[in-house]
């Protein structure tokens, strides 16, 4: 039996179109909880985004999962789970993107940093309807927590980056933007840290996403559902297809494992 739903928020609970929720949302999550299935976030924003952007005003959640599964909080703020990048690799990584030019963006759990802007990086940020972080003097930053370390750039580029960073990994949410995150965190790995606290297991959870940062979660879920507006990937390694995000994709896919009347 389900008993707990994790969400991802670009494609899935809100639309890359609108950038809004569908009208049909907030009443689905809310009558999920009102039957004791709780309700959690995971996405690869940070909670200053979130709030921020506004993305979720409206509706209630039972925890919210951010930048990518490196973090987990309650609704009152207080962190339930973390896995900062290693600081060393931190470092690497931003000495990387400062010598081949590329923008670096940091989030920790003090605040979100970028250190520059180019045009890759302002299109890559229209592309999800997200305006540019704080731009700012990087050294602040690397002292503290790092959850994750963004770089505006391709996939095979990065890929020059990882053997320099071995306790890390990437997780790619747009062609031309890549996640640094700890080889111990990840959406998937959070999920069940979340779960084994409620003494739950995987079998008793739903999730739901549509891109290469969700694959993972969707494998390791008792039941996982890709939007028909994700990738080809994501939809490849899920047990059921929903309609589009801005079809009303999420309640329908409740309603077609009957966890909605």
């Amino acid at each position: 039996m389900i008993k707990a739903a994790f969400f991802d928020i670009d494609g899935t609970l809100v639309s890359l179109k609108t950038k809004v929720y569908p009208k049909s949302l907030p009443s689905a999550i809310a009558a999920l909880r009102k039957k004791g299935i709780l309700c959690y976030v995971a996405t690869g924003r940070s909670k200053f985004e979130i709030a921020e952007e506004g993305l979720l005003d409206g509706i209630a959640f039972d925890g919210f999962l951010t930048n990518n599964g490196q973090d987990a909080y309650a609704p009152n703020g207080e962190l339930l789970y973390g896995t900062p990048v290693d600081p060393r690799d931190v470092l690497t990584a931003y000495q990387w993107a400062k010598e081949n030019h590329i923008v670096c963006w940091m989030v920790s759990d003090k605040r979100s940093l970028m250190s520059h802007t180019d045009p890759v990086t302002e299109t890559t940020m229209a592309d999800i309807h997200t305006k540019l972080p704080p731009i700012g003097n990087m050294e602040l930053i690397l002292s503290e927590n790092v959850y994750k370390v963004v770089l505006f750039t391709t996939r095979d580029k990065i890929a020059e980056l990882l053997p320099l960073v071995p306790h890390s990994r990437t997780t790619l949410w747009h062609q031309t933007g890549q996640d640094i995150i700890s080889l111990q965190g990840g959406k998937k790995l959070c999920m069940l840290q979340c779960l084994q606290d409620l003494g739950l297991d995987a079998s008793q959870a739903i999730a739901f996403g549509d891109s290469e940062n969700d694959i993972e979660m969707l494998k390791a879920a008792g039941i996982g559902v890709a939007m028909d507006n994700g990738t080809a990937e994501c939809k490849a390694a899920a047990d059921y297809i929903a309609p589009d995000c801005d079809d009303d994709g999420i309640l329908k896919a409740l309603e077609h494992f009957k966890l909605l009347p």
